[in-house]
């Protein structure tokens, strides 16, 4: 009777411990959903919103060869610069997402056209391409790196592609 007990016991610590399954596809369209948010901030203006957005360790690297951002401490100054842009709409096309085994962090890549209008004056940049690491923190989606680039015409450094 002892070894039935303590077989339950070793039972019931294992099975308590054992991790849980992951359903992948519930955290896929999770990250999905969060990659198609994350812009909320410019077009609801918000800074609270923004912070909310980043995790307090990301990595934002932007086109203007001085935004290598590590922190929201750096992040935020570019950010509260950035709610100057009224009216933005982000169009996006051929999104990637790429999931972790465990569903807690993904990777993704995706092209943007930016409608926007700043000081009255309507603006567009399209093409802008854009990739980025997100990561669930304490149940929530965050960024934790960000990239973003415009392409040039023709190549930085010439080479020749392979065959």
């Amino acid at each position: 009777m002892k070894q039935l007990i303590y077989l339950f016991f070793v039972f019931s610590v294992v099975s308590c411990n054992a991790p849980k399954p992951v359903d992948l596809e519930k955290a896929t369209q999770e990250a999905n959903d969060f990659i198609a948010s994350q812009f909320d901030f410019f077009t609801e203006s918000s800074l609270e919103i923004a912070e909310a957005t980043f995790a307090e360790d990301a990595v934002l690297i932007g086109t203007d060869a001085a935004e290598y951002l590590t922190g929201w401490a750096e992040i935020e100054p570019s950010v509260k610069g950035q709610l100057a842009i009224k009216n933005p709409v982000f169009t996006s096309r051929k999104l990637n997402v790429i999931m972790s085994d465990g569903g807690d962090m993904a990777s993704y890549t995706q092209e943007l056209d930016f409608t926007f209008s700043i000081a009255g004056e309507a603006g567009e940049v399209k093409n802008v391409r854009n990739s980025g690491v997100i990561k669930k923190i304490n149940g929530q989606w965050k960024v934790v790196q960000i990239h973003w680039s415009i392409g040039l015409e023709g190549q930085a450094v010439e080479y020749q592609m392979a065959e």
